[in-house]
């Protein structure tokens, strides 16, 4: 297989070629899960981030707008995105443990009430990342408890587009619950 990347590999993804994407995969994921490997120590997370930004890129490819000179520059940011994130995650993890070891030293924590609590930060701040107006509908919905056609009303906008919100909000927190199972 070529492993020459061309304008032509990333107009052939953006149409859904998976030759093409199996092409990009082939030539970056060693470069990518080395980039953030350096960050991670460990080659194990490495991979699993790594396969994240082959995931994104996966996602991602009709909206591409991008020509082979910017490709590695679009790559290397989804990589470094997806390294910070975890890095994040795990300071959240890492605090919350340590904030619970100094209020209760006495009391041990169980897995599952720390897993459980460490689950609701990580989606808090995905709901806190989500563009304004996913957040504001997801909100409303989930924790208002508004119906759809009513955010509709409320906000001025189709209720197609408040289940579209919806969908990708919930898209979002499921791959941050996926992270438990």
């Amino acid at each position: 297989m070529n492993n020459q990347l061309t304008d032509r590999t990333i107009e052939d993804l953006k149409g859904g070629d998976h030759k093409a994407y199996e092409s990009i995969f082939m030539t970056y994921f060693p470069k990518v899960k080395y980039y953030i490997n350096g960050f991670v120590k460990s080659i194990d997370i490495a991979e699993e981030l790594t396969q994240n930004v082959f995931l994104k890129i996966w996602e991602n490819r009709q909206s591409l707008i991008i020509s082979v000179k910017g490709f590695d520059s679009y790559v290397f940011t989804i990589a470094y995105r997806q390294t910070i994130d975890y890095i994040r995650s795990k300071q959240v993890r890492e605090s919350f443990y340590n904030d619970q070891m100094i209020q209760q030293p006495d009391t041990v924590c169980t897995e599952y009430e720390y897993i459980a609590e460490e689950t609701r930060l990580l989606v808090e701040m995905e709901i806190e990342n989500m563009p304004e107006k996913c957040r504001k509908i997801y909100k409303m919905s989930r924790n208002e408890g508004i119906p759809n056609y009513k955010i509709a009303e409320q906000l001025n906008v189709s209720q197609r587009t408040v289940e579209n919100q919806l969908s990708l909000a919930m898209k979002k927190i499921k791959t941050i619950l996926g992270l438990f199972c």
